[in-house]
């Protein structure tokens, strides 16, 4: 199984919770320490979605198909 489709998703995810939130309550993140999570949350998240695109993309080979799945197959 790909990375990427499983970080991209989760991603996009935290992307509209995020959203939702910040557009229904007027005081998101409530204090600063929240935010610091909120914040680090979503820096590792789009960590991992990049590294996770890069790894897929390092690992296909010329038919579009991953290494790993053309060996196992």
């Amino acid at each position: 199984m790909y990375p990427w489709y499983v970080f991209g998703p989760i991603l996009a995810a935290w992307a509209l919770i995020l959203a939702f939130l910040g557009i229904t309550r007027e005081a998101f993140p409530a204090s600063r320490g929240a935010a610091l999570v909120v914040g680090a949350i979503s820096i590792v998240l789009v960590i991992l979605a990049i590294g996770a695109a890069i790894y897929g993309g390092a690992t296909e080979d010329e038919g579009g198909e991953s290494a790993a799945v053309v060996l196992t197959s």
